[in-house]
């Protein structure tokens, strides 16, 4: 028990003589065998238990549990909801849910969801015994002391218990000794056989020490190394300390004080360093009432400051890159915030989120994303200053706080920006992952902060939305946030409402342009999607079809447009002016790398019964050729069954005739971009010229987009493109405008 107390160890395994395991001494062991005909002696429970509760509310976090036990030093938080204990928490749970939790953020979890419930209550009324044996029965190493009503007054642990056995054991033997001096050295060789502690004793009038042969041995020193005087031993602690272990020996000297408990660094022989907890109080003052003699214990807490230290680094830091995590970089935020409001200097956030990080981890597998991350943390370290702060919030999310820039925001920013570009730089060097060489880029947003009205959550929302800023403006870049950004965003929020609201409510409408041939007959025509919005007139596609394709909304609406272009197509198979049209559907790229897209295609069709053949699908090129082997699948696929396709924006993306050659199309469409200025522009000429030669070998029909002009047109059919739509034919229309159309051209 002596060991186990000095040490602080709960547990001690038992060997034999041969080394072998025999059993295990917990600390409930050493209660029940020490002490319970002591306990039988004492007073009711309020007498031992804990008066001072570190408690939270359940719906408090758990990273505001960890503060509390870190600061208070305690092992266990209780939670109690108007005052009446509802569970608790011990330091037991903490390194398995610190574990568990994804990217250590503890600021998310509440407190209801780990604690231990119910918690194990006992009235202050209680004789010792009866809570002890309780305990014992129920293996409980806490208990909360409630009074008659419930509420809480203390909490009493096997600590607890213990400590009064302890107590009550020494205070009955020292009863029998008779002289103050023989009282001394029993007191001293009580503490020693009951606690293992290192005892000293101090005489303040010749500031000369004494110390236990425990002490001594914690301490690492001999006899004759042993500082035998105040002086000697203050030269023995850290220089840090040494301000602090003075200031608690003046405190001890005033008449009064109750015991001195402090924690210091002290030389030991085998170590740079040992902690040390100290407690000592006054005991014996002379004729004139001035202290004579002090005495105390002293153990060694190495140990439980390295777990402190390892409880402290799983709460506040990353486990992959040992960057602090969100909670510290929130923390010191804060304080950098306040500091620039004191000074009047600039700081900055730079946002860093790593570009197709999830295609690595998908193609080299998720060992070499954590090997890319961990060089990315220790490339950005090497970017910044002493006082500067690298984070990880999680993923490949990476924040970078500079604090003490210019006081002027431009050349504030132009600090802040070189920082920027530094990284840029170093992440932009190759990587070499095992036997991989990879390359990475970066996109970073920023923004500065000083006296900052947003706090510290909305100046980290500006720096993510300036990254995405940057991501939009193609990747490897930065972005600064300004309030103009705000402002887009908080429309396209308003604006992703109202397009929800427009697919509930059918505000969508399809219109359709013609398509002729080269004497102007009609071919068919391409369904395009218009939102006459009730409030605001039209909003062009060009504003809500990217926000539909980046909400996930863009597969309702693409659903949508393939049912209500089949209903089309259907009743056009019943009159003789439209049953020959070919109607194209724009398809996105997310609709059409679902999945059951090939299967929602089939069910639309069978549920109109119309003639495949006379539907085409119309693809960006970009689209067809990421995942081709995909993409020709599913092509493939809806062709066996007479649907069209056809490739949009032809030219404007990166297609050779190699790809090209693979892909099942019907036909090409030119890029209206192409036609705009085909009048005048000689390579345009060239381009189109180009486009209608690829399609003719590989038998592919080609259509140009975007024709207003009488003059282009000719120049087409000049390049033998015989196929048109644009303007001069016909502007999008609704259904009944573009049939009045059709009749007029017939």
């Amino acid at each position: 028990y002596s060991m186990a107390l000095s040490d602080h160890i709960r547990h001690l395994v038992v060997v034999d003589e041969q080394g072998s395991v025999v059993g295990l001494a917990s600390e409930t062991d050493f209660r029940r065998h020490l002490g319970m005909d002591v306990l039988r002696q004492l007073d009711d429970i309020e007498g031992i238990m804990d008066w001072e509760l570190p408690i939270l509310a359940p719906d408090s976090t758990l990273d505001k549990a960890l503060a509390l036990m870190l600061r208070d030093h305690t092992s266990y938080v209780l939670v109690a909801e108007d005052n009446r204990p509802v569970g608790i928490l011990t330091e037991r749970d903490i390194p398995g849910l610190l574990v568990g939790i994804p990217d250590g953020r503890t600021e998310s979890i509440a407190l209801r969801e780990v604690m231990h419930a119910p918690v194990q209550t006992v009235s202050h009324k209680t004789p010792v015994f009866v809570a002890a044996n309780l305990m014992q029965e129920r293996q409980f190493r806490h208990m909360v002391v409630v009074d008659d009503d419930g509420q809480t007054l203390g909490m009493v642990t096997q600590h607890n218990l213990l400590e009064r056995i302890t107590a009550f054991l020494m205070h009955e033997k020292a009863l029998h000794l008779k002289s103050s001096k023989r009282l001394s050295d029993e007191r001293l060789s009580l503490a020693v056989e009951a606690s293992s502690l290192g005892f000293w004793e101090l005489d303040l009038t010749s500031r000369q020490l004494h110390y236990s042969d425990t002490l001594l041995q914690e301490l690492g020193l001999g006899v004759g190394e042993v500082p035998s005087s105040l002086n000697e031993w203050i030269k023995c602690v850290h220089p840090d300390d040494r301000a602090l272990t003075m200031a608690n020996y003046q405190a001890a000297l005033q008449p009064g004080n109750p015991m001195v408990d402090f924690e210091c660094r002290i030389s030991h022989k085998d170590s740079p360093w040992i902690w040390i907890q100290a407690r000592g109080r006054i005991v014996q003052l002379d004729a004139a009432g001035h202290p004579k003699l002090a005495i105390g214990t002293a153990m060694n807490i190495t140990r439980r400051k390295a777990d402190e230290e390892e409880i402290q680094h799983l709460a506040f830091y990353d486990l992959l890159t040992h960057l602090p995590n969100r909670r510290l970089l929130l923390d010191r935020l804060q304080q950098a915030l306040a500091s620039s409001t004191r000074n009047g200097k600039e700081g900055a956030l730079l946002f860093i989120d790593l570009d197709n990080f999830k295609t690595l981890n998908d193609t080299l597998g998720h060992d070499m994303g954590d090997m890319l991350l961990r060089q990315v943390a220790q490339r950005l370290e090497s970017c910044i200053r002493e006082g500067d702060t690298v984070a990880r919030l999680g993923g490949d999310e990476f924040v970078v706080m500079l604090e003490d820039l210019s006081e002027q925001a431009l050349e504030a920013a132009a600090q802040a920006e070189a920082v920027g570009e530094k990284i840029l730089a170093a992440l932009n060097l190759p990587y070499q992952l095992a036997s991989h060489e990879y390359r990475s880029t970066p996109s970073i947003g920023a923004t500065l902060f000083n006296d900052n009205q947003s706090g510290v959550d909305g100046l980290l929302k500006q720096a993510d939305i300036a990254m995405y800023q940057a991501k939009k403006a193609g990747r490897n870049t930065l972005r600064f946030f300004d309030p103009q950004m705000q402002a887009s965003i908080t429309a396209r929020a308003a604006l992703e409402d109202e397009l929800r609201k427009a697919l509930e409510n059918r505000q969508f409408h399809l219109y359709y342009q013609i398509q002729v041939d080269s004497s102007g007959r009609p071919l068919g025509a391409e369904a395009l999607i218009r939102w006459p919005h009730p409030e605001r007139s039209f909003i062009s596609p060009a504003q809500f079809i990217p926000l539909a394709e980046e909400t996930g909304l863009i597969l309702p609406i693409g659903q949508w447009v393939l049912e209500t272009a089949c209903a089309q197509l259907k009743a056009w198979q019943q009159d003789a002016l439209t049953c020959g049209l070919v109607l194209s559907v724009n398809v996105s790229a997310k609709q059409f790398r679902q999945a059951d897209f090939v299967t929602q295609v089939q069910a639309t069709m069978q549920r109109h019964t119309i003639n495949p053949a006379l539907l085409k699908l119309e693809l960006t090129e970009s689209m067809m050729l990421e995942n081709i082997e995909d993409t020709i699948a599913t092509i493939n696929i809806l062709k066996k069954i007479g649907i069209q396709f056809s490739m949009d924006d032809f030219g404007t993306g990166y297609s050779s005739l190699q790809y090209l050659k693979r892909l099942p199309l019907d036909q090409l469409k030119i890029d209206q971009s192409f036609i705009r200025d085909l009048a005048a522009d000689n390579s345009d000429k060239t381009i189109v010229r180009t486009i209608v030669a690829m399609a003719r070998s590989l038998n592919l029909d080609v259509i140009a987009e975007g024709v207003e002009e009488e003059e282009q047109r000719q120049l087409l059919l000049d390049q033998g493109c015989t196929h048109c739509q644009g303007y001069l034919f016909g502007r999008p229309m609704p259904v009944e405008q573009f049939e009045a159309l059709l009749k007029k051209r017939g």
